[in-house]
């Protein structure tokens, strides 16, 4: 299963592999718009087209009430990915936060040059 879902997430877009990994981390259980807001500031008008591709690829869903969700299996292959790193492109690595168990982790990967 591991291996299919990586697949998945090697053929999306390199903006929407970031959207991804944010709602694994953090955003899960946010609502929508303040999610589109932040990734319309990082990827400008096409924020929304690409989540809509997300949702199609059925890797994320909005609930009746607008909140971002997430299935389980899909959250800790996002969150595997950050924890091993080795698997992810340069521009992918990084810190992120999430919450677990109510609360809030953090993860923070440093590389020296």
């Amino acid at each position: 299963l591991k291996g299919i879902l990586s697949i998945t997430f090697k053929a999306l877009d390199p903006a929407q592999q970031h959207m991804f990994l944010d709602v694994a981390s953090v955003l899960q259980g946010q609502l929508k718009e303040l999610a589109l807001a932040v990734w319309g500031a990082w990827h400008g008008e096409d924020a929304c087209s690409l989540f809509e591709g997300m949702e199609r690829r059925n890797l994320l869903a909005t609930g009746s009430e607008g909140w971002l969700q997430m299935h389980d299996v899909l959250v800790a292959l996002g969150r595997r990915m950050l924890l091993d790193g080795d698997e992810l492109p340069q521009q992918l690595r990084g810190s992120r936060l999430w919450v677990q168990d109510g609360e809030l982790k953090g993860y923070h990967r440093v590389s020296i040059t």
